[in-house]
Protein backbone atom coordinates (compact mmCIF):
# COMPACT_ATOMS: atom_id res chain seq x y z
CA UNK A 1 0.00 0.00 0.00
CA UNK A 2 1.21 3.68 -1.24
CA UNK A 3 1.67 6.45 1.15
CA UNK A 4 -1.51 8.13 -0.31
CA UNK A 5 -3.99 5.14 0.45
CA UNK A 6 -2.75 5.03 4.13
CA UNK A 7 -2.91 8.83 4.71
CA UNK A 8 -7.05 8.57 2.37
CA UNK A 9 -7.56 5.41 5.15
CA UNK A 10 -6.87 8.11 8.41
CA UNK A 11 -8.51 10.70 6.62
CA UNK A 12 -11.39 8.20 6.32
CA UNK A 13 -10.97 7.12 9.84
CA UNK A 14 -10.94 10.68 11.87
CA UNK A 15 -13.95 11.51 9.76
CA UNK A 16 -16.13 8.90 11.49
CA UNK A 17 -19.61 9.89 11.81
CA UNK A 18 -19.47 12.82 9.85
CA UNK A 19 -21.29 14.50 7.07
CA UNK A 20 -20.45 16.67 4.71
CA UNK A 21 -21.59 18.21 0.99
CA UNK A 22 -20.00 19.81 -1.72
CA UNK A 23 -18.58 22.73 -2.53
CA UNK A 24 -18.63 25.18 -5.26
CA UNK A 25 -14.80 24.54 -6.00
CA UNK A 26 -15.32 20.50 -5.95
CA UNK A 27 -14.02 20.33 -2.40
CA UNK A 28 -15.74 19.17 0.47
CA UNK A 29 -17.53 20.74 3.69
CA UNK A 30 -17.45 17.99 6.91
CA UNK A 31 -19.74 18.36 9.89
CA UNK A 32 -20.66 16.69 12.86
CA UNK A 33 -25.04 16.52 12.61
CA UNK A 34 -25.07 15.33 15.72
CA UNK A 35 -23.14 18.72 17.44
CA UNK A 36 -25.27 21.11 19.11
CA UNK A 37 -23.27 24.31 18.03
CA UNK A 38 -25.84 25.17 15.15
CA UNK A 39 -28.43 25.51 17.54
CA UNK A 40 -26.75 27.03 20.37
CA UNK A 41 -26.12 29.75 17.25
CA UNK A 42 -29.77 29.75 16.77
CA UNK A 43 -30.21 30.31 20.48
CA UNK A 44 -27.41 33.28 20.47
CA UNK A 45 -29.05 34.89 17.30
CA UNK A 46 -32.65 34.53 19.45
CA UNK A 47 -30.79 36.60 22.33
CA UNK A 48 -29.32 38.91 20.10
CA UNK A 49 -32.53 39.85 17.99
CA UNK A 50 -34.30 40.27 21.30
CA UNK A 51 -31.58 42.56 22.51
CA UNK A 52 -31.41 44.48 19.43
CA UNK A 53 -27.72 43.44 19.00
CA UNK A 54 -26.29 42.13 15.34
CA UNK A 55 -25.92 38.60 15.26
CA UNK A 56 -22.84 36.47 16.38
CA UNK A 57 -20.15 35.51 13.85
CA UNK A 58 -21.87 31.73 12.35
CA UNK A 59 -20.29 28.38 12.66
CA UNK A 60 -18.21 27.20 9.89
CA UNK A 61 -21.24 25.21 8.52
CA UNK A 62 -23.52 27.33 8.45
CA UNK A 63 -20.93 29.99 6.40
CA UNK A 64 -20.06 26.50 3.92
CA UNK A 65 -23.66 26.70 3.48
CA UNK A 66 -23.10 29.92 1.26
CA UNK A 67 -19.87 28.68 -0.96
CA UNK A 68 -22.20 24.54 -1.27
CA UNK A 69 -22.63 23.75 -5.60
CA UNK A 70 -26.18 22.81 -4.64
CA UNK A 71 -26.93 25.30 -1.46
CA UNK A 72 -30.64 24.07 -1.84
CA UNK A 73 -29.47 20.35 -0.47
CA UNK A 74 -27.27 21.48 1.41
CA UNK A 75 -29.45 23.69 3.67
CA UNK A 76 -31.64 20.57 3.74
CA UNK A 77 -28.87 18.49 4.76
CA UNK A 78 -27.75 21.37 7.54
CA UNK A 79 -30.86 22.48 8.71
CA UNK A 80 -33.26 19.39 8.29
CA UNK A 81 -35.50 21.81 6.25
CA UNK A 82 -36.46 23.27 9.75
CA UNK A 83 -36.76 27.18 8.24
CA UNK A 84 -38.14 28.29 11.89
CA UNK A 85 -34.93 27.44 13.66
CA UNK A 86 -32.85 29.12 10.77
CA UNK A 87 -31.80 32.82 12.00
CA UNK A 88 -30.84 33.52 8.27
CA UNK A 89 -32.98 34.23 5.15
CA UNK A 90 -33.38 30.81 3.45
CA UNK A 91 -34.02 32.70 0.07
CA UNK A 92 -31.14 34.82 0.36
CA UNK A 93 -28.95 31.92 0.50
CA UNK A 94 -30.73 29.67 -1.46
CA UNK A 95 -30.62 32.15 -4.49
CA UNK A 96 -27.52 33.94 -3.81
CA UNK A 97 -25.49 31.96 -1.32
CA UNK A 98 -25.84 35.43 1.44
CA UNK A 99 -26.17 35.26 5.10
CA UNK A 100 -29.06 37.72 5.64
CA UNK A 101 -30.37 38.05 8.88
CA UNK A 102 -34.16 37.61 9.72
CA UNK A 103 -35.72 38.48 12.60
CA UNK A 104 -37.05 35.52 14.52
CA UNK A 105 -38.52 37.29 17.06
CA UNK A 106 -42.13 37.88 17.89
CA UNK A 107 -44.17 40.95 17.92
CA UNK A 108 -46.79 41.50 19.96
CA UNK A 109 -50.31 42.27 17.88
CA UNK A 110 -52.35 43.95 20.74
CA UNK A 111 -52.10 47.37 21.58
CA UNK A 112 -51.86 48.07 25.17
CA UNK A 113 -52.26 51.88 24.76
CA UNK A 114 -55.53 52.45 26.53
Amino acid sequence: MGLKGFVKRLELAARGDLASFQLEDGSKHYYDPKSPERLLHTFDCLRAGYEGAPYPEPPETIKALCRARDRAQAFEQVAGGNFALFPYSREALIERGELVERSMVARSREDFSE
